[in-house]
C-alpha cells in the first residue's frame, strides 16, 4: 500500500532531522543502502517517532530480517586475583625503616637485609608475587643503617674523650 501524499522525516546516523521527504525518496534511500529498519522516521505532521520497520508502507522495500539466532553460551571466566605482595618483601621494608630510625642499626639492618634476599629469591620461584620494589628497599635501608651505624661508631672511637671516657667507666666497674 502506497501513501505517495504522506512526507517524512527521518533521523540519520550523525543524529541530525532530515525532510520532509516523499516516501519515493525513502524507498530509493532503503534500496540505496542509505535508512534501514532502525532508522527512525516520524510522518511530518506527527509527533511520533518510530522505527521504519514499524511502518507497513515500507514493509516491502525493506528486506527481512530472520528471526533472531540464539547467542552462543560463552562461559564466564572468575575474574583473576589481584598481585599479593610477598610478605618476606614488605617486612624487609618495614625492618628496613625501622633499623634508620631506630638505634638498632646493628641488629635490625643485618635482618632488612637478609629479609630482602630472601624475598627475592621467594619472587623468583613465584611470578605471581610483587613486591620486588619492597624488597630492594629494605636491603638498601638496612645497608645504609649499617655504614650509618659504622660511622658513628668510627667517629665515636676516634674521639679522644669518649675513649677517655669509656676507660673511666671500665675502672669503675
Amino acid at each position: 500500500m502506497r501513501h505517495p501524499a504522506l512526507m517524512y522525516k527521518i533521523i540519520g546516523a550523525d543524529l541530525k532531522e532530515y525532510g520532509p521527504v516523499s516516501v519515493e525518496q525513502l524507498r530509493q534511500w532503503i534500496r540505496e543502502g542509505r535508512v534501514n529498519g532502525q532508522t527512525k522516521v516520524q510522518v511530518a505532521d506527527s509527533t511520533e517517532w518510530k522505527s521504519m520497520a514499524d511502518c507497513p508502507e515500507f514493509a516491502d522495500v525493506l528486506p527481512k530480517t530472520s528471526q533472531a539466532l540464539p547467542t552462543p553460551f560463552v562461559p564466564i571466566t572468575p575474574l583473576a586475583a589481584p598481585p599479593r605482595n610477598s610478605q618476606t618483601a614488605v617486612w624487609s621494608l618495614v625492618t628496613g625503616i625501622a633499623s634508620l630510625l631506630c638505634c638498632c642499626a646493628c641488629i635490625v639492618g643485618p635482618v632488612a637485609i637478609v629479609l630482602g634476599i630472601v624475598a627475592l629469591s621467594q619472587l623468583k620461584s613465584h611470578p605471581e608475587l610483587t613486591g620486588r620494589g619492597f624488597a630492594i628497599t629494605g636491603i638498601v635501608l638496612g645497608i645504609i643503617s649499617l655504614l650509618l651505624g659504622a660511622a658513628v661508631w668510627v667517629v665515636l672511637f676516634s674521639s679522644p674523650d669518649f675513649m677517655q671516657a669509656l676507660r673511666n667507666a671500665a675502672q669503675q666497674q
